[in-house]
């Protein structure tokens, strides 16, 4: 099993040490406590629903740990993971659609309040994340997740490319175009970016 000589940091450089020893389950334990809160953001992100999102998180790992085995380190464990999961919410989407076609949808219950927070603050906090979630619907889906990759996860180009197998000029392009439509849509929401 060839893996990469060089580890971008600890957690990354332990699950590989654990994967040459043959320790799968080890190597996953350390990527989902180092990346796991991460990929479920993201995936959460692309989804929008909690429930389709730990659902999709959870394949991600599944999936990653089935795979660990073949990881050849052609890129870093973080962009393989990122990578699962984009695919995986991009099926998820996918079969959302589908469904959404056949079965009429029940709206969503409001989500608990947290009783500790400023009701004025939270309230702003809520309205901007709502709008930035609901601009960030308005987007395609491979540039909605090129744009959280890049913002909310804080991969670099280069990263998102062997997440999303790629060219990282793509990518780039895809964020470019989608930043401008996303101004837009807050504007139009009365937020200034």
């Amino acid at each position: 099993m060839m893996l990469r000589e060089e580890a971008t940091d600890p957690p990354e450089e332990r699950a590989q040490e654990a994967l040459e020893r043959g320790d799968r389950a080890e190597a996953l334990t350390l990527l989902r406590e180092a990346y796991g809160p991460a990929v479920y953001r993201f995936c959460r992100q692309m989804v929008t629903d909690a429930g389709l999102a730990e659902d999709v998180h959870q394949l991600t790992f599944v999936q990653a740990y089935e795979g660990l085995e073949r990881f050849a380190g052609r890129s870093s464990l973080r962009s393989w993971l990122y990578g699962i999961a984009r695919h995986r919410c991009l099926d998820a989407l996918k079969a959302r659609k589908r469904r959404l076609r056949i079965v009429h949808c029940v709206p969503t219950l409001p989500e608990t309040r947290d009783e500790g927070a400023d009701p004025e603050e939270s309230a702003l906090e809520r309205g901007v994340q709502e709008a930035v979630e609901r601009c960030l619907e308005g987007l395609d889906p491979r540039q909605k997740a090129a744009v959280l990759l890049r913002f909310q996860s804080g991969l670099t180009y280069p990263e998102m490319a062997e997440a999303c197998r790629e060219r990282p000029a793509t990518l780039q392009a895809r964020v470019t175009r989608a930043l401008p439509a996303l101004r837009l849509c807050l504007e139009g929401r009365g937020i200034q970016p």
